[in-house]
């Protein structure tokens, strides 16, 4: 659900971009400081950005989008797609892994981990969201409703569709008055048979298709309606791990244009993996929210918030401010573009400079 947003200017706005063209990932809210005036606003943190005054999003990179927003003098207009509702101390509910399908490439895709025995189920996929499920969910959180309602779904259990490279196991059943159909040879199956990928087969006839050995005991891989063995599999259709290089089997972590393996896409500075979390690009290395922020947020020295993408600055007095935070200390009048002094590394406008400041 698209909603419009517009802030009162002058910036700076409090809130942090994420993502770009550059980046292969959608515009996103990724950070809104507390009490700013996007806190104040409809925008909840992880919503896409589909408009900056008017213009698409879909083309800009990064810096053409923290341009644009820069560019907004007065008022600046955002046509936002909702990620999800808050919880109620307003938190956002990251969606990153499992995302929805109508979702270009995301920034952050984490596979889910292998399956050596899978057994199938005629269920309707988990991982559906709430906008789908529940009919109502866009009056619940329509722009003029004040309070949030959280309903509790209940959600079919059983194991979700493999995701592709997923390591998985046939199972063996004995013979039985089922008569199941193979799914190699169509054929009645009237003695032991197989059970993969929510078909059943002859065990002489479940075999990779590639080399031909049979897959009946073997760990196998399903890829474009076929299925392999590992080692065929690793050999034709196995991603690399755009740091050590090597094959993926397994677990597949999907980001900047690039697959690796889940223990190898780290933090530059902690070396910690990512995981499902958000992370942030600096200099082309990707560091995790804790350590950007320690490492390249710079704050403002008035209100000690930090100088968030598309806020305006004024560097003074051997430090950074928000413009409207450079204030005298004594009456608060706006000091950008004035005359100033300082006394005790605090900003005075001309009829304050003489009065002892506490």
């Amino acid at each position: 659900m698209e909603s419009f947003v517009t802030l009162n200017g002058p910036g700076p706005w409090g809130f942090r971009l994420q993502g770009g063209k550059d980046f292969n990932m959608p515009l996103t809210i990724s950070r809104i400081t507390p009490g700013s005036k996007a806190a104040q606003s409809q925008m909840n943190q992880g919503d896409l950005v589909v408009a900056i005054d008017g213009v698409n999003t879909d083309s800009m990179t990064h810096l053409e989008a923290q341009n644009k927003i820069k560019s907004a003098s007065h008022n600046l207009s955002l046509t936002l797609q909702n990620s999800g509702a808050r919880n109620e101390m307003g938190s956002p509910s990251y969606l990153i892994v499992l995302a929805p399908s109508w979702w270009p490439h995301t920034y952050l895709k984490h596979s889910p981990a292998p399956v050596h025995s899978y057994t199938p189920a005629n269920t309707e996929p988990a991982s559906r969201p709430p906008w789908v499920t529940d009919d109502s969910f866009s009056q619940k959180f329509a722009p003029g409703k004040t309070t949030t309602t959280v309903t509790k779904h209940i959600l079919p259990r059983g194991p979700p569709a493999p995701a592709r490279g997923t390591v998985q196991r046939a199972e063996r059943f004995p013979a039985s008055s089922r008569t199941p159909l193979c799914g190699h040879c169509n054929s009645i199956i009237r003695g032991p048979f197989l059970v993969a990928m929510g078909r059943s087969w002859h065990p002489e006839e479940f075999n990779c298709a590639y080399c031909k050995t049979s897959l009946a005991d073997m760990c196998f891989v399903e890829e474009q309606n076929s299925v392999y063995c590992e080692r065929c599999y690793e050999q034709f259709f196995a991603p690399t791990c755009a740091r050590c290089h090597t094959k993926i089997m397994g677990e597949v972590m999907h980001a900047l244009r690039q697959t690796w393996h889940t223990s190898c896409f780290v933090c530059a500075a902690c070396k910690m993996p990512f995981g499902n979390s958000l992370f942030h690009m600096e200099d082309g290395e990707p560091y995790c929210e804790k350590d950007y922020i320690a490492l390249f947020s710079t704050k403002c020295h008035g209100c000690d918030f930090p100088v968030e993408a598309g806020d305006k600055f004024i560097e003074a007095l051997g430090h950074t401010w928000h413009d409207t935070c450079f204030i005298c200390a004594v009456c608060h009048v706006n000091l950008e573009g004035q005359p100033f002094y300082s006394k005790k590394d605090k900003p005075l406008c001309k009829k304050h400079q003489v009065p002892h400041v506490q």
